[in-house]
């Protein structure tokens, strides 16, 4: 142990290594040292001694097989980090193990170093005796193992390096060790295999919380999928039995059963829950959008010849002040985004019980979002009704739905925007639409 001791000591204080990386070594090296002193009794006590060793222990073609189908994953996520370990060891002989929390070996680079490595085989103290990987699964810290230390034959003219790969939560999840002459063995290379750990603990970590999101993601939109068709059974099954009541009522009103005032009411009453209903599938409707850059003026342009001619018909004037200064190019969908512009002026018309009356639209650049403002001079919209403007099914309108809003609140919010209402009973309403801008054709 004295000899043993003086070897690690005088490689420490090997010429060519930064003062940084002795002081790392110098401050885990007792840690280092009680490891191996450890293993050592645990080999006594089990009466282990090198010429009493069980010898090494590979497990079978078919458990090997089970056991790289469960950690196809793992596998490929750490052999990045085995190709790196290769290339800054490359100009030595080297053997590099990658081992499971079992020190089961499960890849292996090996270069001018012939040990007898092979995938399965188990790196375990109850086998091979005090070495690198088996001690630092068991000890769970770092270890390196010198040349007569180990128990195992085969490695006494050989230097080995371990450090335990952990998860999130701290459990081992494998072990990375390099084995490599002991004229190479510098202890800058425990350094050097402890940042490796770190990374691919750091990186692992990332992986997985990645993978989890992906299937969440996918739970979310089988979830959304269920839900769509759902919605389009009960859709479909209500407006069929709307359908036949509505004839039979006909009918009953037909007989003089049921008097043409009481029988219009209910028909009407059966076309706005049939319209719900329409409504209803379409705001549980997956969408699926297509998003490119556009002039967010054309399309308020385009809906505004659309819906022209509805609001002559009710006298209503629509004044126009849309920034051409520049194109204001947004990133989006633009269907949706002119479905959005379409519902809010049905509502501004609709709002406007008079005669007469005027729609203002207004769109603005500002540092980083276009704004596009919507008013009208309606009837407005109560202090008790504006907190439950944008929630699905809410209405004041005798034949609306309530999707319309709820609608436009969720398209919005899809296209990292969002819209915000303003009101006074008996004045009007204003909605102010925020869209983050695009980037230029």
């Amino acid at each position: 142990m004295i000899q043993t001791g003086f070897i690690l000591m005088r490689l420490i204080g090997g010429k060519g290594m930064s003062q940084q990386v002795n002081a790392s070594i110098v401050d885990n090296m007792r840690l280092l040292w009680t490891a191996i002193q450890r293993s050592w009794q645990r080999s006594v006590k089990k009466e282990l001694h090198p010429r009493e060793l069980k010898g090494t222990k590979v497990l079978s073609v078919k458990e090997m097989t089970a056991i790289k189908k469960e950690k196809a994953h793992f596998l490929d996520f750490i052999s990045a980090y085995l190709d790196y370990i290769e290339f800054l060891v490359m100009s030595k002989p080297y053997s590099i193990i990658f081992c499971d929390e079992c020190g089961i070996t499960l890849s292996h680079r090996v270069y001018g170093i012939d040990i007898l490595v092979q995938e399965g085989m188990v790196w375990d103290e109850d086998y091979i005796g005090t070495n690198a990987i088996g001690t630092c699964l068991k000890e769970e810290t770092p270890t390196m193992v010198i040349g007569e230390e180990h128990d195992w034959e085969v490695l006494k003219g050989k230097a080995s390096f371990a450090v335990p790969l952990l998860d999130i939560d701290c459990n081992i999840i494998g072990a990375l060790g390099i084995i490599l002459t002991l004229n190479d063995g510098d202890p800058a290379i425990m350094a050097l295999m402890i940042m490796m750990a770190d990374m691919v603990s750091k990186h692992w970590a990332a992986d997985k919380e990645l993978l989890l999101l992906r299937d969440r993601l996918a739970a979310s939109e089988r979830a959304e999928e269920n839900v769509q068709n759902n919605a389009s059974v009960l859709s479909h099954e209500v407006r069929n039995s709307i359908s036949t009541l509505g004839a039979y009522i006909q009918l009953l009103q037909l007989d003089k059963l049921v008097d043409d005032e009481r029988a219009n009411k209910m028909l009407e009453e059966m076309a706005r829950v049939n319209r719900m209903m329409q409504d209803f599938r379409r705001l549980t409707k997956y969408i699926k959008f297509k998003f490119s850059n556009f002039n967010i003026n054309d399309v308020l342009n385009k809906v505004i010849e659309f819906i022209l001619p509805k609001a002559q018909l009710k006298g209503i004037e629509i004044i126009t002040e849309l920034d051409d200064r520049e194109v204001l190019y947004i990133n989006g969908d633009m269907d949706s985004i002119e479905q959005v512009f379409l519902n809010l002026l049905e509502n501004a018309i609709q709002a406007i019980e008079r005669d007469k009356g005027h729609i203002w639209i207004k769109s603005m650049r500002g540092n980083d979002s276009v704004k596009i403002i919507i008013r009208d001079d309606g009837c407005g919209i109560s202090d008790e009704n504006k907190a439950n403007l944008f929630k699905p099914f809410f209405t004041t309108k005798a034949s609306g739905s309530g999707i319309g809003l709820a609608f436009c609140k969720d398209v919005l919010k899809a296209h990292g925007g969002d819209i915000i209402a303003k009101s006074q009973e008996g004045e009007g309403t204003s909605f102010t639409i925020t869209l983050p801008l695009g980037n230029r054709i």
